[in-house]
């Protein structure tokens, strides 16, 4: 094992010990059937220049020092070592890339592109969808730019204030703790809030393709985002409550789901508890249980009692509770050995991470609404989520008055789609359905990652 430095996070050979979070993913999310391949994509309104978009990409990996790093295997753990080299742009052509590898010159994450558009693609051991997007909002403006000069008397304070880099100051401002492993400044001992009964858990059967599949099944339905809040607006909700119930009843029309419980996992941003400018993973899952007493329910009160489970697990105490309990379960794999072999057991078929959701059914990520911003209005034609991970779940993007509700699948039966697809029409909601075909996963793989 890595020796850790209690005094900071320099080991030897150049190299930084990563956050604790960074375990799990590692141990339990990495190799070709579970990797966690974030995604964004965007629709341009004119070509792709990529020259521009290279600059654009290398100035503003300067004001992200924590993402210019190469994963190596040290002493039996990953390590970063710094990594100078250039973003990486590849042709977005179908070839399954490996991320920490010179597919991506190294980085953890890679753009792909075609004639007029572009997508983002990284692991999520990097950092979370909140730190995802701040990195991208910076690229995007750099390139805007880059093609419209005029753009930049707008001026930076119009993303600054919420948290986006220009530079890398705020990075600075951070002690190593805070800017590397914030699970370990901010986690406390506490009680939970525990919305799951585990054996009356409904989980999904198995869908009709391997998790080690190179391709990800992607579906978009989407509907009026503006229709969507006055629907949410009616029923004095808001928008997660409202997603998890229509989608617990989208899988309740399409399984024999019984007497048993629909618990959807949404992702929450620990920063909106404990503010911070990290961009460590600070994510956390929260469990919103429909039981078929819930789902019995009219859907206002189905809300009422979502946002109820919600609410008690957005307080400080329960955030901080939880993040001490990520970190016993990192205490619990480092336990376990070398990450490499752990990663193996944990990931093959007597090991423990056979289903990715673990105590709930599915992943619904819903990371907000991307604003109508001078970005968005100059460059893009449109916007789409991807989570390329190894089961089925769903990814929520609102941008413009579109709301995109994603389905993301290993398998090709496109019964959820079409069951949610039922449900949001149900709901009065006009639905347009476009099957994005199958997309390839890239992931992390530790026989091909360097060794120091």
């Amino acid at each position: 094992m890595a020796t850790q430095n209690p005094d900071g996070y320099t080991l030897p050979n150049g190299l930084r010990r990563c956050s604790r979070y960074d375990t799990i993913f590692y141990g339990a999310y990495a190799g070709a059937g579970a990797t966690f391949d974030m995604r964004v994509r965007f629709d341009l309104k004119q070509k792709l220049n990529t020259a521009k978009l290279q600059k654009a990409a290398d100035k503003a990996l300067r004001a992200y020092p924590e993402f210019a790093v190469r994963p190596v295997l040290y002493e039996g753990r990953v390590c970063y070592e710094k990594n100078n080299a250039p973003v990486k742009l590849a042709p977005d052509d179908g070839k399954r890339l490996y991320f920490g590898t010179e597919d991506t010159n190294g980085y953890l994450f890679v753009f792909l592109y075609g004639e007029r558009h572009l997508s983002f693609s990284i692991f999520h051991s990097q950092t979370d969808a909140h730190g995802m997007i701040c990195f991208l909002v910076t690229v995007m403006w750099n390139y805007l730019v880059n093609v419209f000069p005029p753009a930049r008397l707008i001026g930076t304070k119009l993303f600054t204030q919420h948290g986006v880099r220009a530079d890398d100051s705020v990075f600075y401002a951070m002690d190593d703790a805070e800017r590397f492993d914030p699970l370990t400044v901010f986690a406390r001992p506490g009680d939970m809030v525990q919305p799951v009964d585990v054996q009356r858990l409904f989980r999904f059967p198995p869908e009709d393709a391997p998790k080690d599949s190179p391709t990800c099944r992607l579906v978009n339905l989407e509907i009026s985002n503006e229709a969507f809040l006055a629907k949410v607006k009616a029923l004095g909700t808001t928008f997660a409550p409202l997603l998890a119930a229509l989608t617990a009843d989208a899988i309740r029309a399409c399984f024999d789901v019984g007497d048993r419980d629909v618990v959807v996992i949404t992702t929450a941003d620990g920063r909106r508890v404990v503010p911070s400018n990290t961009l460590g993973n600070l994510a956390y899952n929260v469990y919103l249980p429909v039981t078929p007493e819930t789902a019995a329910l009219p859907l206002r009160q189905q809300c009422e009692a979502l946002a109820g489970y919600m609410a008690a697990q957005r307080t400080e105490a329960h955030v901080r509770a939880t993040f001490q309990d990520i970190l016993r379960q990192c205490d619990e794999i480092d336990a376990m050995g070398d990450i490499d072999a752990v990663n193996a057991f944990l990931t093959g078929p007597e090991g423990l991470s056979n289903s990715m959701t673990g105590t709930g059914t599915v992943f619904l990520t819903y990371p907000g609404r991307i604003a109508n911003n001078p970005i968005s209005r100059l460059l893009l034609a449109g916007l789409s989520p991807g989570i390329l991970a190894a089961e089925r779940a769903i990814d929520v993007y609102a941008h413009r008055d579109s709301l995109i509700i994603q389905v993301s699948q290993k398998g090709d039966d496109l019964s959820l789609v079409d069951a949610m697809r039922r449900t949001l029409e149900n709901q009065g909601f006009a639905v347009r359905t476009q099957d994005l075909g199958r997309t390839t996963q890239n992931v992390f793989d530790f026989g091909k990652i360097k060794r120091v």
